[in-house]
């Protein structure tokens, strides 16, 4: 059973969309889960575009700077606060072997916005998926301001931003 979280459904002119996102580790799991979430719910089976996702994947390895933060304190009572602090702040990191991928679901282009979401947003094990139920009127290009507010909202609930 996957723990989605799901954002709010946004309504435009009958249309509707809502996000999902789930961690993921790597691209094996994407069909698992899409067969899953279309096996359960039967109202994203009958979307007329039941998923427009993307996903990244990557090993995660955290830097320390520890030496360089120590080396530019002048007393060993400022050392002491700033060792303190460094414990408190992130950590660098770096990503090796990073994976990613969309699908636009039939939305031209909704896969390539999600995607873009992630990079540039920094998500890294990270799957998220819209569903659009297209109520007869088109969008033009709201649709897409849709598509990735409702993916925000889904990546917020579950703390892959801020």
């Amino acid at each position: 059973m996957i723990n989605w979280n799901e954002s709010e459904i946004l309504v435009d002119r009958k249309s509707k969309f809502q996000a999902r996102c789930c961690p993921i580790k790597n691209q094996n799991e994407i069909e698992p889960i899409l067969s899953n979430l279309l096996a359960l719910n039967k109202s994203v089976a009958k979307a007329s575009h039941p998923y427009m996702y993307a996903w990244r994947t990557a090993d995660i390895v955290t830097q320390n700077d520890s030496k360089n933060s120590n080396s530019n304190n002048k007393s060993n009572k400022s050392n002491k606060s700033n060792s303190k602090k460094t414990k408190d702040l992130i950590l660098p990191t770096t990503y090796k072997n990073v994976q990613q991928g969309c699908t636009d679901g039939g939305e031209s282009g909704a896969g390539q916005r999600l995607l873009t979401l992630l990079e540039r947003s920094n998500v890294i094990n990270a799957f998220v998926i819209v569903t659009r139920w297209y109520g007869g009127t088109p969008l033009g290009s709201a649709r897409f301001r849709h598509i990735s507010t409702t993916a925000v909202e889904s990546l917020k609930k579950a703390k892959f931003l801020l």
